[in-house]
């Protein structure tokens, strides 16, 4: 399977039809389920479309997940047999597309942004969510990035299993919020090596590493701008699927996204900072600069003067014929320099 970069692939195609969008390759397709109840669970690996029967005939709550995106007959297999609205697969494919949240009335489907802390350059994968009577479907680019959630439901003394599904995907949405706490750490630890750095080695070279801080505040501002509004609709939804007791922890989560906003925005105030920061060290590197080339430059005006008079072709000058003269000329000169030179350094000129 080949995949496509641009959106503009799919121009003139009608809805639904499924078209891998991505930066780079699509990872093999697998999948796995975990069926639990109260009382019990079940992990089942390597699912084969096949084998959905059998598992929706199992009794509790089912998610679930899918990694990878190679295979578009078998993830269009699973939502068809779920009887899942077509759109969800466009969108499901479409790795470029924003958050957002679909109410089709008997499911709900959410698209977010997670943040990939483990990686050292700025990184996302979109991650899908479908909720539908006591099926939950999370379908990832790449990983399994719910190992979390999957520990605290097969806990034996845990309470996970007591909730509905509204509260497992309450859950994994709030382990991806958790994620965007990571990238903010990142954030201050470059913003605070970007500042050191500006203060005390102001080098050319480091506005190209200022303007990337600032284009990833950008980018993760508007990943946080589109998690606050996905966040916001589910926690004022009237959706049978949500209960009332699952909105106040959604309720708990947005607080989460309005705290990570309001650092956002400090950050983006600080990495202004750092650019002016930078910009006044190198405009008073400049004046320094400029400052002592002044001085030079003043000093040997009259040393200047002092040479083309005597370097005049004239029979007669002051102590010429002198045996001294010459003597007394770099006498006087010196003079000059360092009476200029103290009176530059009462002044604090240099």
């Amino acid at each position: 399977m080949t995949h496509e970069s641009h959106v503009s692939v799919k121009t003139g195609l009608p809805p639904g039809i499924p078209i891998y969008i991505g930066k780079q390759e699509p990872n093999r397709t697998t999948l796995s389920a975990i069926i639990y109840t109260e009382l019990d669970f079940q992990i089942i690996d390597n699912i084969h479309p096949d084998d959905l029967k059998k598992i929706k005939e199992l009794q509790g709550i089912c998610w679930i997940h899918i990694t990878g995106l190679q295979d578009i007959d078998t993830i269009n297999s699973v939502l068809s047999f779920f009887s899942l609205h077509p759109l969800i697969a466009e969108d499901i494919f479409n790795t470029k597309g924003r958050a957002k949240i679909e109410d089709f009335g008997d499911s709900l489907f959410i698209v977010l942004d997670m943040v990939l802390s483990s990686s050292e350059q700025w990184q996302s994968q979109k991650i899908n969510i479908i909720t539908k009577d006591n099926l939950l479907i999370s379908v990832a680019e790449s990983g399994d990035p719910f190992e979390n959630i999957r520990v605290r439901v097969t806990h034996p003394n845990g309470k996970f299993r007591t909730y509905g599904t509204d509260y497992l995907m309450y859950s994994l949405i709030d382990s991806i919020v958790d994620t965007y706490f990571f990238a903010l750490e990142k954030i201050e630890e470059s913003a605070e090596e970007l500042e050191e750095r500006v203060v005390h080695d102001p080098k050319p070279d480091i506005i190209r590493d200022i303007q990337t801080f600032r284009h990833n505040l950008i980018r993760f501002k508007r990943q946080v701008w589109s998690l606050r509004e996905v966040i916001m609709h589910l926690e004022r939804s009237d959706s049978n699927i949500l209960s009332d007791s699952i909105r106040i922890f959604m309720r708990d989560v947005y607080d989460h996204v309005i705290k990570i906003s309001e650092d956002l925005d400090v950050h983006r105030e600080m990495a202004e900072g750092i650019m002016e920061i930078y910009l006044s060290s190198v405009s008073n590197r400049t004046n320094e600069i400029v400052r002592v080339l002044t001085v030079i430059a003043v000093i040997f005006i009259p040393l200047t003067f002092i040479t083309g008079v005597y370097g005049m072709n004239f029979a007669y000058l002051p102590g010429i014929n002198h045996p001294l003269g010459h003597l007394i000329i770099f006498g006087m000169m010196l003079v000059i320099t360092i009476g200029m030179a103290v009176v530059f350094k009462f002044k604090k000129w240099i």
